[in-house]
């Protein structure tokens, strides 16, 4: 970020770093689609997507199991569309067969939205399913993978995502301030076509159709200190490798969640199959308050943890566990902070989390070498 800043408008080296910049977020995503990264963070990307895809009175299926499924509905709302929701459990991940049957019933359908992983409640769901489900009907996607992407495996092309959103600051673990979008032809054709106006300069994906991909000019200034830092943080992740990378969030959520039943708290999501790989929600114990178990943890242990909201709010605590946090002594330091918190809030803790997360990490080192 410290980078001396050009002019992005006028220097030829920066459209240059910046082709090459969407040639590795392609990689990451595994697609040949168009890429963009967006000035703003992830948000910016999903209301994109949707201020430029619905049109008025336009019905669109809202695909949710949880706050952030909830809210792409409002947003379809905000933009005159009418969503149809296909909607399941909080605590347990979406089944592809209830997409099929909204799409079987409401064949006008063009557009989808959809969360990979749903943060508040730590649930992964079946991205690759319904992202073939909704291509077998010739239905857009727009699939949300802010804190999926990087940590869990993603493959745009593969799988069929016509709009694939992610976020600077999750599993790459850049600065917040950038969203990367992938878009497909069949998503440029949509928005192209469209008969009413889209509203809005900022949120109107076409002026990058317009702008970048037609003359590699920006339709408004680039953040050029928060793009290097993208650039440098993807150059740090895939000398790891994707796989490797992936790897290390699946090793490092088993040892969170192991740690967390050793000591005697209760995951949020139903199944270990329902379990994110990139954070891991789990039950507030009887008689200990939310809150004040947080705060504890920060001020005394210095180790600063989430609660949830929404429906879960109260109830849930959240270890973000992707990026620079999916490490091994970060999860120990995180464990040990809990267990303490709760010990002085008159817990009594089943056995050591740490030493059951460390044997765990045993385990999975031996494998690997």
């Amino acid at each position: 970020m410290a980078t001396p800043i050009t002019n992005p408008d006028f220097d030829h080296r920066f459209i240059e770093f910046y082709s090459s910049l969407q040639g590795k977020i392609q990689k990451l995503m595994k697609t040949e689609n168009d890429v963009l990264i967006m000035s703003g963070e992830a948000l910016l990307g999903l209301e994109s997507a949707l201020a430029s895809l619905v049109g008025k009175d336009e019905r669109v299926l809202t695909i949710t199991n949880g706050e952030y499924g909830e809210s792409m509905g409002d947003f379809v709302k905000l933009y005159g569309g009418i969503p149809v929701r296909v909607e399941g459990e909080n605590n347990q991940r979406l089944e592809a067969e209830i997409v099929e049957e909204a799409l079987d019933n409401n064949e006008d359908i063009r557009v989808a939205t959809f969360v990979h992983c749903e943060t508040p409640s730590g649930v992964i769901n079946p991205l690759e399913k319904i992202a073939k489900a909704c291509q077998k009907h010739g239905t857009i996607l727009i699939a949300d993978t802010v804190s999926s992407l990087g940590g869990v495996p993603v493959d745009v092309d593969k799988w069929g995502i016509d709009i694939c959103v992610g976020a600077s600051q999750k599993c790459l673990s850049a600065p917040p301030g950038l969203t990367l979008i992938s878009i497909s032809e069949k998503a440029w054709e949509l928005i192209g076509s469209r008969r009413d106006k889209i509203h809005g300069y900022y949120l109107n994906l076409w002026q990058w159709n317009e702008w970048w991909k037609k003359n590699k000019l920006f339709p408004y200034t680039a953040s050029i200190s928060d793009i290097y830092a993208l650039d440098e943080a993807l150059d740090m992740y895939m000398e790891e490798g994707l796989e490797r990378a992936i790897e290390r969030h699946r090793i490092i959520s088993n040892a969170a969640i192991a740690g967390c039943r050793a000591i005697g708290l209760t995951p949020y999501p139903k199944t270990d199959l329902d379990h994110s790989p990139t954070v891991t929600a789990i039950i507030k114990p009887p008689r200990i308050d939310e809150h004040k178990l947080r705060m504890l943890m920060e001020d005394r242990y210095s180790v600063m943890i989430a609660g949830s909201w929404g429906k879960l709010a109260g109830n849930v605590l959240r270890l973000g566990n992707m990026g620079y946090n999916a490490q091994q002594q970060k999860i120990l330091t995180v464990l040990w902070a809990l267990e303490s918190a709760l010990k002085d809030l008159g817990f009594k803790p089943n056995s050591s989390g740490v030493e059951k997360a460390k044997a765990l990490f045993a385990q999975a080192n031996s494998s690997n070498t």
